[in-house]
């Protein structure tokens, strides 16, 4: 869009003769066109409007904005108000000065105007004519003229000076009249003519994008308001005329067409492997593209989920829709009550949020009439209905490539509306109908295979009953896959430089083993624990269940030992050797992957942590383990306090509610198989602690009851790898 894009807007609704008749249209569609054409994300235009001026100043004004054109320059003339013919069937323009019996003086021409276009060296010109030709009248109808005339014959087709082409488009054709809308009380909101509002509305929305390139070209809008009015009126209709050396663009669309990403490389050869399990792996990576902030990348891996769905095996497949249930699209509130506002002057309105992943900017509305929706620039679907409609029963559809959402709208008289309001109560009739997620890709554009059928007017909408959910749909996966590698990565790291700590110094200048044979031991097994989990998140498909909990036990474990290596110190501060800062290093790691595995679990919305009541027999037995392990840490807390010197007491402490807190995790974690891999994870790594003191001496003596610790970490790995049998979730308090 180079050049300058100026447009002239003339508007006359008030005229002194008094056979010329009042218009309501002309000031609203100025207002309208104006906004929307001087929009800089739109129209991109300079407006002037020229508001209820006699015909000198008109045609001053119109002389002035062809004659200071340039050559790039793009110039928009758009009239409303009556039009007149001479008794030689000449076209004027009236002008509030206008005197039926005086045209050529009071009244601007359609020949000036011509000889105005002729000599601008503006190569782009477009006209709009928003004036009737053709005497009639009705109900609805403001006469705009009185006898025929042909509007093109008076625009004919010749080439312009220094020109490329010029449009005139008008309301109505030679024999037709141009209507201002429905008839309107006096003191009813004045709305544009059904010309300019389809002018207005096709670029205000994009919808006159047909193509949706991002610009709005002339032929597009044309044939958008063409429709738009034949639909409202079929009694006009609006031609055109149009010589143009190549496509004229009048503005930009906010509505470009969304074009799939392609999917990396790396996941589209994986989906064409033999084995399912880099398949499997695929999805999960196509998952975490859904969900992106990308619309383009989100449809990318929309349409190769799609794809996966329908064409790839069984478990393949499911795994595929697990992912497609994870992004849904969602709307507050779930249906609209328009009551409250009557029947007035005023239109009654309601909003609509729309809520999920990216793809949900991608909306379009279709809503019954009279219901007008429009989407505002933050997403939020505005709903008005016109006055004077009484009473209303429809409904609006949000469709996003995610699927379709019908809302239902209601609206009752005021007098009714009262008693409509007491008898429903919050939530009792509130139902979402979400179109099946099999849906089909057309011609880039996803349309839905089936929708859902509004309540019939006057029934009340009754709760919808939600399908079965099938077992793909509920087991999507706990780990993204960008999770997953930072969790192996971290992992696997931090379990190396715990073992590499082991070949460097610690303290007194000796390796670790030398000084300290108990925590070594009890660091290897930290160590060779990380380096397992750091395994199972790569192998744990395809919901990481295992890997999860494994990760979070590791790293509860990995937090509690960050004390031994402080202990260690605490026996010569004097220096801080590389031993030990390799040794914290890595375990600060290990419960770096911790975190990360929490934070994707948060996110999947599928980890509950509610007490669910008193365990069965199975889990008292499991509470009874962790209450005997922890009791005896505490006894030890205090046999090592009584030694003089010692700051293992307070460490031995730590530990003590360590075990207090994993049994109060695992009993309280949903679903049950991420507690149990949690517990076994923690309890096994946890072994690090009784074999490092099974070898600690004070003064020769050693804590007897350390074996006690021992026996119990060995029986809650038995009790986490037994599986039980899951209350029902309906049992569960959320």
């Amino acid at each position: 869009m180079s050049g300058t894009r100026r447009a002239l807007i003339v508007a006359n609704d008030t005229y002194d003769h008094a056979s010329l008749g009042q218009l309501r249209a002309p000031a609203a569609d100025a207002e309208a066109l104006a906004d929307v054409l001087g929009d800089p994300e739109v129209g991109g235009f300079t407006v002037t409007v020229v508001h209820n001026e006699p015909s000198y100043e008109v045609q001053s004004r119109i002389e002035d904005a062809f004659a200071d054109s340039r050559p790039d320059d793009l110039l928009l003339l758009h009239f409303s108000g009556h039009g007149l013919k001479s008794d030689t069937g000449e076209l004027f323009v009236a002008a509030r000065n206008t005197r039926p019996d005086r045209l050529g003086s009071t009244a601007v021409s359609a020949d000036f105007i011509q000889r105005c276009m002729k000599t601008s060296r503006a190569r782009s010109i477009v006209l709009f004519l928003d004036c009737c030709y053709g005497g009639a009248f009705g109900e609805g109808v403001t006469v705009r003229a009185a006898g025929p005339v042909n509007v093109m014959d008076s625009f004919p087709a010749e080439r312009l000076g220094g020109g490329r082409g010029r449009a005139v488009i008008s309301a109505s054709s030679a024999i037709e009249y141009a209507f201002e809308g429905t008839a309107l009380a006096a003191d009813q909101t004045v709305r544009p003519s059904v010309f300019t509002s389809a002018v207005v509305e096709g670029l205000r929305t994009g919808d006159a994008d047909r193509d949706e390139d991002g610009l709005v070209s002339l032929d597009e809008l044309y044939d958008y308001v063409f429709d738009r009015v034949r639909a409202e009126n079929p009694k006009q209709t609006p031609g055109r005329d149009v010589e143009m050396a190549g496509d004229l663009y009048v503005a930009r669309s906010r509505r470009r067409r969304l074009r799939p990403a392609p999917i990396p490389e790396a996941v589209a050869a994986a989906l064409k492997e033999a084995n399912p399990t880099f398949r499997r792996g695929a999805v999960s990576e196509l998952r975490d593209r859904l969900l992106h902030d990308d619309p383009a990348a989100a449809l990318g891996a929309l349409e190769a989920l799609r794809d996966v769905v329908r064409t790839d095996t069984k478990s393949v497949a499911d795994d595929a829709a697990a992912a497609l249930a994870s992004a849904r699209m969602t709307v507050v509130p779930v249906s609209i009550d328009l009551d409250g506002g009557g029947v007035g002057s005023e239109p009654r309105t309601g909003m609509v949020e729309v809520h999920g992943p990216a793809l949900v900017q991608e909306l379009t509305v279709q809503a019954d009439p009279p219901l007008e929706v429009h989407v505002e620039d933050d997403g939020r679907v505005a709903v008005e209905l016109p006055p004077g409609v009484e009473a209303f029963a429809g409904q609006l559809t949000i469709t996003s490539p995610l699927g379709s959402v019908v809302v239902p709208v209601t609206a009752s008289p005021a007098s009714v509306a009262g008693a409509a309001e007491q008898a429903t109560e919050p939530g009792s009739g509130e139902t979402v109908r979400t179109t099946p997620q099999a849906e089909t890709l057309v011609e880039r554009r996803l349309t839905p295979v089936a929708a859902g059928v509004a309540a019939p007017a006057g029934k009340a909408p009754t709760a919808a009953v939600e399908p079965p959910r099938s077992t793909a749909a509920t087991e999507s996966p706990l780990l993204s896959s960008r999770a997953r590698r930072l969790v192996a990565a971290t992992s696997a790291l931090g379990g190396l430089l715990i073992l590499a700590s082991f070949t460097a110094p610690w303290v007194y200048g000796d390796l670790a083993e030398a000084q300290f044979p108990g925590p070594t031991a009890g660091l290897f097994i930290v160590a060779v624990a990380a380096t397992v989990a750091a395994i199972a998140a790569i192998v744990d498909h395809p919901r990481g269940m295992v890997a999860a909990g494994l990760g979070l036990g590791v790293a509860l474990v990995a937090a509690t030992s960050l004390l031994t290596p402080f202990g260690m110190l605490a026996t010569d501060a004097a220096s801080i050797p590389t031993g030990l800062v390799l040794g914290v290093a890595g375990e600060l790691l290990v419960v770096t992957a911790g975190l990360v595995t929490l934070a994707s679990l948060l996110r999947s919305g599928q980890v509950s942590g509610a007490w669910a009541g008193l365990p069965d027999r199975r889990g008292l037995v499991g509470l009874g383990i962790v209450l005997v392990g922890s009791v005896t840490l505490m006894l030890y807390a205090g046999w090592l306090s009584d030694r003089p010197g010692s700051t293992w007491g307070a460490i031995m402490i730590v530990w003590a509610v360590t075990w207090l807190a994993a049994g109060a995790v695992a009993t309280c974690t949903r679903p049950a198989a991420l507690a149990r891999a949690f517990l076994a994870g923690w309890a096994i790594t946890a072994l690090s602690q009784p074999v490092s003191d099974m070898q600690y001496r004070y003064d020769g003596e050693t804590f007897p009851a350390q074996p006690i610790v021992l026996v119990a970490l060995l029986g809650l790995v038995v009790w986490a790898a037994v599986p039980s049998r899951e209350r029902p979730a309906a049992s569960h308090r959320e």
